[in-house]
Order: structure tokens, then sequence, then C-alpha cells
């Protein structure tokens, strides 16, 4: 994590504060289905990282509302980058990351995500489905490969 002793302490606990209240609104939009509490818990998070410019969490669940439930995936990939580049170390960012490339993105950097996360120790619990997802991608990977080839032999 990069330190910044230069961030006031009552500066990290405004982000802190507009961070929770992000998390309660992105509660309330799980409960109701309403995108607006979504967009409100964005703008919330927005707050927390305009005060903090280096606060990881803020950009990772800025990140995992736009790709997950506001459908920015572009956004939300760059909200996780940029939680990846403030603390390298926090596997959480790159399991989101890695599944928000398989699915709307490049499947080669989702499985580097993904490995990456599992070099790093994430949670038990997603483990599992973080080596199943590289598990299908190489498949997949692997049988478009086998088809290109296919292609070039029939076209001799």
């Amino acid at each position: 994590m990069i330190d910044e002793p230069d961030i006031a302490l009552w500066r990290r606990a405004l982000a802190y504060w507009w961070y929770t209240w992000g998390l309660s609104l992105c509660y309330w939009g799980i409960r109701t289905a309403d995108q607006s509490f979504f967009r409100a818990g964005v703008r919330s998070f927005d707050r927390a990282i305009h005060v903090w410019p280096g606060f990881a969490g803020g950009f990772y669940r800025r990140g995992l509302i736009r790709g997950r439930e506001l459908s920015q995936h572009l956004q939300g990939i760059a909200d996780l980058t940029r939680a990846i580049e403030l603390y390298p170390e926090w596997p959480d960012p790159y399991l989101q990351r890695g599944l928000f490339q398989r699915f709307h993105g490049d499947p080669h950097a989702a499985i580097t995500d993904l490995q990456r996360y599992l070099e790093l120790g994430g949670d038990r619990a997603w483990r599992g489905e973080a080596e199943r997802q590289i598990a299908t991608l190489q498949a997949e990977l692997d049988e478009n490969a086998r088809a290109e080839d296919k292609k070039i032999e029939d076209g001799r």
C-alpha cells in the first residue's frame, strides 16, 4: 500500500465517512433493485476519493458498483486498476478485474489477474471460482486456437 503520511487524519476520516455512506446506499440498491441507489453510492465513493486520492478501498468499491451493478465495465476495470496501483498486494481487486475482463474484455488479461489473485492467497471461498474461471478460459482459448489451425489447414 502506498503510504501517504501527508494526508491529514481528518481527511482520512471524512473519506471513510463518505465510503461508509456509499456502502449503505449500495446496500439499499441491492435490497430494492433501484439503480438510483447505486448511482448515489458511486457519487459517495467519488467524494471519498476526492478527499483522499490514495484511498484504494474507494476505487475498489466504485469499480465493483460500476462494473457489476451499473454495467460500466470499462470504468469498473479502470477503477480496479487504480486500486491495484495503490495497493498491489491486495488480492480482491485482481479477482474482480479478472472476472470483468473475462466477461467483458480480454481473456488473456483475465487469466493473468485470476492467477495473481491465487498467488496472493485470496479468500479461500473464491479460490475455487478463480481456478474454474482460469480452466474455462484456457479451454476456450485452446479451442479457438484449434479452430484457427483448422481454418489454416483447410485454406491450403
